[in-house]
């Protein structure tokens, strides 16, 4: 329990985890490294994986199908699911936290790549679609994910802002490769 105002002494060890952070700028600046390194690699590795699932997705369609003419339907398939994710995963955040409102995002993109991998095995083109429209969810919520960067104090939100918008464009760049 926190003392009162009156009788708060910085030179007091914290008694609780999180009190340490309140009175350290030491551990909060620690905390902040931390949290925007995992950050990048979060952008990096998902954003690649992302960016491949998606044109593997429109591939299998069109292999599927026997025709390029549908294969941007995967596309308008994941986009709106990114779309509609967005404002879940946006509430979620708002109302729990942005913890709870990411790590259900990325849970859905997940169960939507186990979707497509079960509908490439199975050839169904109709299971691939849905779970293209799931994994969008993985898109919309790599996308909020570059916006915690933003929590720090004034004079290095800007800082870690573009140095993760640099890392999701190189990565949408790097992810297309791969897939190739």
């Amino acid at each position: 329990m926190l003392n009162k105002p009156d009788d708060f002494n910085v030179n007091e060890s914290p008694k609780s985890g999180l009190e340490k952070y309140l009175v350290s700028p030491e551990i909060q600046s620690q905390l902040y490294k931390r949290t925007l390194l995992i950050i990048v690699i979060s952008q990096i590795f998902g954003g690649a994986g992302l960016a491949a699932g998606i044109t593997v997705g429109a591939l299998l369609a069109q292999d599927m199908l026997g025709t390029d003419s549908l294969s941007g339907v995967p596309v308008a398939l994941f986009t709106l699911g990114s779309a509609g994710s967005a404002l879940l995963v946006g509430r979620l955040s708002q109302r729990f936290g942005r913890r709870l409102g990411l790590s259900t995002g990325f849970l859905a993109g997940g169960i939507g790549a186990i979707g497509v991998v079960i509908a490439a095995m199975n050839e169904n083109i109709y299971l691939l679609f849905a779970s293209l429209l799931i994994y969008g969810a993985g898109t919309a919520t790599n996308l909020q994910a570059r916006y915690a960067g933003r929590f720090s104090k004034a004079d290095s939100a800007g800082y870690s802002s573009e140095y993760c918008d640099g890392i999701h464009y190189f990565r949408c760049g790097y992810g297309t490769e791969l897939s190739r």
